[in-house]
């Protein structure tokens, strides 16, 4: 089993709650962002030792709330819809501690970016004028992501996940500060960095895919007309199957 994170959770959700609330007040310049979700991940830690999947994950709440209100830029008329997101996206982190209670230790972290980026395609389908995306972060900044023609534009979230993933290991984790993981992390920030600056493409913007999914208007580029939002969409045929895996070895084990 996961060892429990030595820090203490409030800590953890003081430190997600800063990082991330900086990323989105400082638009034109959100690196804060590709650390700011590191300490919720290690929150999940905590509830691996657990009797079920629901103890400890009010920290994770609190911090995602903080998280989607700072989205908002702290207006508190939307305080009702931040709290909506931030308990869905809690049950993809209660999502990830069932698979892990029930597949054990080889379900990894990473389930935890396949059912968010799953849960993001599902807002995008049923509610797009309603949800917050992670990849809204990076929104000032399109030449960050030219590369995303090809993965969408929800393809920066999975960038701002791994990168994440990457800081908890090389911070968070039970053995941290390993040299393979720093330049794991760095690699992570700065490899869809460089090469996006590389290119001489357009990226696809906020709007257009909002115009893509709503309208089906509005977009030019052949590319994404035929592929869409494909690393979310992806990513959420992916979570089915590890779900309905996980369901059936729960049921087979009793």
């Amino acid at each position: 089993m996961a060892k429990e994170v030595s820090y203490h959770p409030a800590l953890l959700v003081l430190a997600a709650g800063l990082l991330t609330s900086g990323a989105w007040l400082m638009g034109p310049f959100p690196l804060l962002i590709f650390i700011g979700i590191a300490p919720i991940i290690a929150l999940t830690d905590r509830a691996q030792n657990t009797a079920t999947v629901w103890e400890t994950m009010e920290w994770p709440l609190i911090g995602l709330s903080i998280f989607f209100l700072a989205a908002r830029q702290f207006d508190f008329s939307y305080i009702v819809s931040s709290l909506a997101l931030a308990i869905a996206f809690t049950l993809t982190l209660v999502a990830h501690v069932w698979v892990r209670h029930t597949l054990g230790p080889r379900a990894g972290k990473l389930t935890i970016l396949l059912f968010w980026l799953a849960l993001e395609y599902l807002l995008l389908k049923i509610l797009p004028n309603h949800a917050i995306f992670l990849g809204d972060a990076l929104q000032f900044v399109p030449n960050w992501m030219r590369w995303n023609t090809h993965t969408g534009f929800l393809g920066g979230s999975l960038w701002i996940l791994l990168t994440n993933l990457a800081v908890y290991q090389a911070v968070l984790s039970k053995e941290p500060f390993q040299w393979p993981w720093i330049a794991t992390a760095v690699i992570c920030l700065g490899a869809p960095l460089a090469y996006s600056y590389g290119l001489k493409t357009t990226p696809i913007t906020h709007d257009e895919m909002m115009n893509f999914y709503t309208t089906s208007g509005g977009v030019t580029d052949l590319t994404y007309l035929a592929r869409g939002e494909f690393v979310v969409r992806s990513a959420a045929w992916v979570s089915t199957l590890v779900l309905l895996f996980t369901f059936v070895k729960h049921q087979t084990s009793k």
